[in-house]
């Protein structure tokens, strides 16, 4: 494999886009009076959106106030808009103005400051971009993490999957002061490329690089990164618990078109490892010849990651332990009219207990899950399914 490009200003610019998209949007073809959470399904052909959950403006102490992002699909140009928990619109910004192929979002502090960005890339065909930005808007690192001539589309995830803790940048955990955890830029490469998937830091520097599946494979790959890891490193006796290796986040790998295939690494070693490697749905059944989408992170409020995996030609969700790959759970989660495939994110959002103080300000480990369409309208909220108890994701009742 070549070496991977580093960081460089990129040439933004509108271009004619070619009659594509990439698999974690769909062309709508739903009824206009198909409803979720009130709101008509948009027969406009184009649409849909992604999602990101993450404490965007951390306050002092413990407690988080996470906010979700949603950003805009297909056919209009896209933006990035920024809520609080209860809905409120707290920003808008067009991450690059005059592009219409759709767009991905993550949230993580992958600059170093303690507080996270909002993490977009280009997810049709056209300049292939990732972009750093702060929470308002303004935009601090743009890179092509394949080269300008790939024109593919890009899906991305953010996490701490290299051990990278800055002993100068103190945050604060439940036992007192603590190394903020940096985290990484993952990103596959979504369509017409080989099952390209990297890892960069927030100026775009390639620190991983790896193929998830053969390099025959052009169909697109989607990515998310949490803990799958259950054990915890033993404290010695008398002595400070050592660092928890267990902890740091693993890479999940979805192939994004014709079948079910999910693969983990883990890459903070110095390479990256398979761990491990399934069919999230029967590939035999003709049903199943959709590509996946993925989540992850900890709905059950127990140590290590259920990994959410969407059936695309479907709104059909499987949920699997991370570690055990055992299938916990199996449900629709929005209606059969309504979409063929979702977005998905795991966060605290303590959507539906706002009484609730552990819930609500994200205090614990339980978070949820949380579902857009990505064949329905642009301005739709999230659809959550709240985890723990009974998870996952709350058995399964939004």
């Amino acid at each position: 494999m070549s070496n991977p490009t580093g960081a460089r200003a990129p040439k933004l610019r509108v271009e004619p886009l070619e009659d594509r998209t990439v698999p974690t949007f769909l062309p709508s073809n739903l009824s206009p009076n198909a409803l979720i959470n009130g709101i008509p399904a948009a027969n406009t052909g184009t649409g849909g959106a992604s999602i990101a959950i993450g404490d965007l403006n951390p306050e002092s102490g413990i407690i988080a106030r996470n906010e979700y992002v949603i950003a805009t699909g297909p056919g209009t140009e896209g933006t990035v808009s920024v809520f609080s928990l209860l809905g409120t619109q707290e920003n808008k910004f067009v991450a690059f103005p005059g592009y219409r192929g759709g767009l991905h979002v993550a949230v993580g502090d992958v600059i170093g400051t303690t507080r996270p960005e909002i993490i977009v890339a280009t997810a049709g065909a056209g300049p292939s971009v990732v972009g750093v930005f702060t929470p308002d808007g303004q935009l601090l690192r743009a890179f092509y993490p394949f080269g300008e001539g790939y024109r593919g589309g890009l899906n991305v995830a953010a996490g701490n999957v290299l051990n990278d803790a800055d002993p100068l940048a103190i945050g604060t955990g439940g036992s007192g002061p603590q190394p903020a955890v940096k985290s990484e830029i993952i990103v596959g490469a979504a369509l017409g490329n080989a099952p390209h998937v990297k890892v960069l830091d927030g100026d775009g520097n390639d620190l991983r690089s790896f193929f998830a599946f053969d390099a025959g494979y052009l169909g697109g790959v989607t990515v998310a990164a949490a803990s799958i890891d259950t054990t915890r490193v033993p404290r010695p006796p008398g002595q400070p618990r050592p660092p928890d290796t267990n902890s740091y986040a693993e890479i999940i790998v979805g192939a994004a078109t014709n079948i079910p295939h999910i693969k983990i690494f883990s890459t903070w070693q110095g390479a990256q490892t398979e761990l491990q490697s399934y069919y999230a749905f029967d590939p035999n059944d003709p049903n199943n010849v959709g590509g996946v989408t993925l989540a992850a992170g900890n709905t059950d409020g127990s140590r290590g990651a259920e990994i959410y995996v969407n059936l695309v030609g479907s709104s059909r969700v499987r949920a699997f332990a991370g570690e055990s790959r055992d299938l916990l759970a199996d449900f629709i989660t929005v209606p059969d009219t309504y979409s063929r495939v979702v977005n998905m994110a795991v966060g605290n959002t303590g959507q539906f207990d706002p009484f609730d103080d552990d819930s609500f300000f994200g205090v614990g480990n339980t978070q949820d899950l949380a579902v857009v369409t990505g064949d329905g309208p642009y301005g739709q909220q999230p659809r959550y399914f709240r985890g723990a108890p009974g998870s996952a994701a709350g058995r399964n009742g939004p």
